[in-house]
C-alpha cells in the first residue's frame, strides 16, 4: 500500500517537473520572440522565475531518490560494511534533521511573503516560495524511504543497468 503511494507520488513528481519544464522553456521562446518584435510579454519572466524554484526542488528530491548527488565517499570506503552502513545511517539521519528544519523555516517563508503579490502578475509570491517546503517535505519523504531500505540491508543506489539521469 505505501509502496504504491510512493510511486504514485514519484510519477506525479516526474510529470509535474517535466511539465514546469516544458513551461519555463515555451514562456522564455514567447518572451524572447515578444522582445525581438517590440512587444515583450513582462509577466513570462515572473512566471519562470517562480517555476523554476519549483523545478530545482522537484528534481534536487528526484537526484535524491535515484542517488545523483554527489558524495565523497574515499573513507567510507575503507569502513568494514556494517561501519559504512552505521554512517550511512547516521548521515542520512543528519540530512532529515536538517531538511525538517528547511520545511519549517520554508513554511515560515512562504507563510510571510505570501502576503505580498507579484509586481507583475499579482499573484501571491506563494505561489513560488511555497515550492521550498513543500520540495523540502518530498526530500525529507525520500530520506526516510532510504532510511529504512537502509535498516534493512537494502542498497538505495539504482542498479548499474538503470538510468540515472533525472530529467
Amino acid at each position: 500500500m505505501l509502496a504504491s503511494v510512493l510511486e504514485t507520488l514519484r510519477k506525479a513528481e516526474m510529470a509535474a517537473a517535466g511539465a514546469i519544464l516544458c513551461l519555463i522553456v515555451a514562456l522564455v521562446v514567447v518572451a524572447s520572440v515578444g522582445r525581438y518584435y517590440g512587444a515583450p510579454v513582462i509577466w513570462a519572466i515572473e512566471i519562470t522565475q517562480a517555476g523554476y524554484v519549483w523545478l530545482c526542488v522537484l528534481a534536487a528530491d528526484l537526484t535524491l531518490k535515484k542517488a545523483g548527488h554527489f558524495s565523497v565517499d574515499m573513507l567510507a570506503n575503507f569502513l568494514p560494511a556494517r561501519a559504512r552502513r552505521a554512517l550511512e545511517i547516521f548521515n542520512v539521519l543528519l540530512a532529515g534533521a536538517m531538511i525538517a528544519a528547511l520545511v519549517y523555516y520554508g513554511y515560515l517563508f512562504a507563510k510571510v511573503t505570501g502576503m505580498r503579490p507579484l509586481p507583475i502578475t499579482g499573484v501571491s509570491s506563494a505561489f513560488a516560495t511555497a515550492a521550498l517546503p513543500v520540495g523540502f517535505a518530498l526530500l525529507l519523504i525520500t530520506l526516510i524511504e532510504q532510511f529504512f531500505k537502509r535498516l534493512r540491508g537494502e542498497d538505495v543506489r539504482p542498479a548499474d543497468d538503470e538510468a540515472r539521469e533525472v530529467m
